[in-house]
């Protein structure tokens, strides 16, 4: 019958695409059991292999634990003042560098340096041996003693080295201890050291500029001994008290000069020696009194009558008589003490009289005519005899007072000079005083910013030296070594276990995946769902699928597989727990305890 004809006659057959169930996941699963299992057996495999051709590596760790310095901080400050987790880290510089790396290397044979031909380089060399080295850092919540909040400390680290061997391993990481607790102690000291000497060089250089400023002053006081500016209040002091002594000495001197002017009257008017008194009576004067009455007898005449008065040759006579009896002669200062004395009368006279007053014009006339006779060089009238005594009481104790007014008139000129003298010295003091202030306080202020760098730098250098000494005794903060390096037991990696889980997860993932290819690439048909796409009629019945003799052998052959390719994956999973978890025997030693206990 035509197709074309019968699909004319019949209506046309929709199919409608239905759900897999489970029956026909399962279906396809023993449809496609090879295609499944062997990607998945070659997939693990491939990952067991890998599991146990990856060589281990061994890790040694050592921890070593940061303490805190012995003495409190408040007693005793470090200059080593760097926080730990800094300090590990240059530490950590100064250990990894080129040539310590080298060092151990060599030291160890690590990395075939044994062999010249298979040597690295330097760089690559120290770059292998970093990766190699792990350093981690311990860290705990702690209260910050000057905040008195919560921050986090660094307490401890923990170094380790990674190595095929576990010998090698733990060698190298007591190596690496020993060089880091090593470094950190010369670290510390040199540091502490290098601070302390700092420190000194700069106190003897500031102790050096203070010896010469201190020279420096000491010569600018010596320069300035007078007019520095502590010295002011005091110098006018003294110039206050100069100038009140002066004012009194002058006053003194003026009374000096009236008592002496009113002595000299009162003792010219006095003779030396005391008259004579006869038995009738009468007063006799000497020779020297009568002298002296006739010489101012002629002073008196000779300024009113000339010299051809009698009265004025007759004295002329009478006293040149008396010289020669008495053998005086003048000279220049019996004139100049003649002149005096008649000075002297002539101030009390006005201080008596008008100028046009008789007795002042005829006091001023002898005075005059004194004075010309001493310019002439003509003798005046003699003054009293030069070896003379005087025994007149009254007139000694006027030449007493008068000596002693002189005397003290002399002392007392001779102190205002040398109080002038002083008080010229003191105002120069005062008046160099603002220059002399300005350089001294100049000098001063350096000195006393030198001092304070000095005393300061001098406090700081003894901290210093405590500091030294406590690193020197090991003191001070430092690291401890609470667990040293062990001979791993089991390697750090590669993680066989690990890696035998993901490649049966892969192997998993692989035979799915090439289950799913093969199913879809298929265009065989297994089922009635399978033929309804095939033809445009509905299905009336299905047949099921009869099996023959050659059907049972092929489930026969198929079920060995299935028992060979069980004993083939629990054989390797008994090689791969033997070499990556425990050995054989020590688990079946573990069951029977554990089934005997």
């Amino acid at each position: 019958m035509n197709t074309s004809v019968l699909g004319s006659m019949q209506p046309a057959y929709e199919y409608e695409e239905r759900e897999l169930s489970l029956a026909d996941y399962w279906a396809i699963a023993k449809r496609r059991f090879w295609h499944i299992l062997l990607p998945a057996v070659v997939v693990f495999v491939l990952g067991v292999m890998v599991a146990l051709a990856l060589p281990a590596v061994y890790r040694s760790n050592a921890t070593i634990l940061i303490e805190e310095q012995e003495i409190p901080r408040d007693m005793v400050r470090s200059t080593v003042t760097s926080f730990a987790a800094q300090q590990i880290q240059v530490i950590t510089q100064r250990v990894m560098t080129v040539e310590n790396i080298e060092q151990v290397v060599e030291k160890f044979g690590l990395y075939g340096q044994d062999d010249a031909d298979s040597r690295l380089p330097r760089t690559e060399l120290a770059k292998l041996f970093r990766e190699n080295v792990t350093l981690d850092v311990v860290s705990a919540d702690v209260i910050d003693p000057r905040s008195g909040r919560p921050t986090e400390a660094t307490i401890a680290f923990t170094l380790a080295f990674d190595d095929p061997n576990p010998s090698t391993a733990q060698k190298v990481t007591n190596e690496l201890v020993t060089l880091y607790l090593n470094t950190n102690i010369s670290a510390r000291k040199d540091r502490a050291a290098g601070a302390s000497d700092f420190l000194t060089a700069q106190a003897e250089a500031l102790n050096s500029e203070l010896i010469g400023l201190e020279a420096r002053l000491a010569e600018f006081k010596e320069l300035n001994k007078g007019a520095l500016p502590e010295l002011q209040q005091f110098n006018l002091s003294i110039v206050e008290r100069t100038e009140r002594e002066i004012a009194d000495i002058n006053l003194r001197l003026q009374q000096l000069e009236k008592d002496r002017i009113r002595l000299a009257a009162e003792l010219t008017q006095l003779s030396p020696s005391a008259p004579t008194v006869l038995s009738t009576g009468e007063t006799v004067l000497s020779d020297v009194d009568r002298l002296r009455a006739m010489e101012s007898e002629y002073r008196a005449k000779a300024a009113l009558y000339k010299d051809s008065h009698p009265d004025i040759k007759r004295l002329k006579r009478e006293i040149a008589v008396l010289r020669a009896t008495l053998g005086v002669d003048t000279d220049a200062a019996d004139t100049e003490e003649q002149i005096r004395q008649q000075r002297d009368m002539l101030a009390q006279l006005k201080g008596r009289y008008t100028e046009d007053h008789p007795k002042v014009v005829a006091a001023a006339q002898v005075l005059h005519d004194l004075q010309a006779q001493a310019e002439s060089g003509r003798a005046p009238a003699a003054t009293l005899l030069p070896a003379a005594v005087a025994d007149n009481p009254a007139y000694v104790l006027l030449d007493t007072q008068l000596k002693a007014t002189q005397a003290e008139a002399a002392s007392l000129r001779l102190r205002r000079g040398e109080l002038k003298h002083k008080l010229a010295e003191y105002d120069a003091y005062l008046q160099r005083a603002p220059a002399v202030e300005k350089e001294y306080q100049s000098i001063l202020r350096e000195y006393n910013t030198a001092q304070a760098k000095y005393q300061d730098l001098r406090l700081k250098q003894r901290e210093a030296e405590v500091s030294r000494n406590l690193e020197q005794e090991r003191k001070g903060e430092r690291f401890t070594l609470i667990e040293p390096p062990n001979i791993p037991l089991e390697p750090e990696s590669p993680n066989r276990l690990a890696i035998v889980l993901v490649s049966l997860v892969l192997a998993g993932a692989a035979g799915l995946a090439s289950g799913f290819v093969f199913e879809a690439s298929d265009k065989g048909v297994y089922n009635a769902s399978d033929l309804q796409r095939l033809v445009d009629a509905p299905m009336l019945v299905t047949i099921p699928y009869l099996t023959n003799g050659e059907d049972e052998a092929r489930a026969k052959r198929r079920v060995r597989a299935m028992v060979i390719s069980g004993l083939l994956l629990i054989l390797t999973f008994l090689v791969a727990a033997h070499f990556l978890f425990k050995p054989l025997d020590v688990i079946w030693f573990v069951l029977l305890n554990r089934i005997g206990g």
